[in-house]
């Protein structure tokens, strides 16, 4: 994707099926097709603080003592993935996961 991708704040419909497609190759999984807007997240993690994660929005918390993170796409398969510029974004990272239990809104593309 390169330097260019990082620095976005939303990709558009073309990178987000690229990026789909790549995650779903290096992960083995199945992606739902459609767009996620937001999650809001209790987790398991007792460190972790209830969080909103928006695509666009900057989110804090998703690793522990990590700085906030600008999210770039929320994918859907038996979890949620989220993709941020240092996870998931290149083939060398993986997303986030957020297991289903742990949230307790999705939030689709209007």
């Amino acid at each position: 994707m390169g330097t260019e991708a990082k620095t976005m704040q939303i990709l558009t419909d073309l990178e987000l099926e690229d990026l789909r497609r790549r995650l779903e190759a290096r992960l083995s999984v199945k992606i739902r097709p459609g767009r996620i807007r937001a999650l809001r997240v209790n987790s398991a993690h007792h460190w972790q603080p209830p969080l909103w994660i928006e695509v666009g929005g900057l989110c804090s918390h998703l690793e522990k003592d990590g700085p906030p993170e600008r999210i770039l796409a929320i994918f859907e398969h038996a979890s949620f993935l989220v993709v941020t510029p240092d996870h998931g974004l290149e083939d060398d990272t993986l997303p986030y996961l957020f297991s289903r239990p742990d949230v307790r809104e999705v939030v689709p593309w209007a």
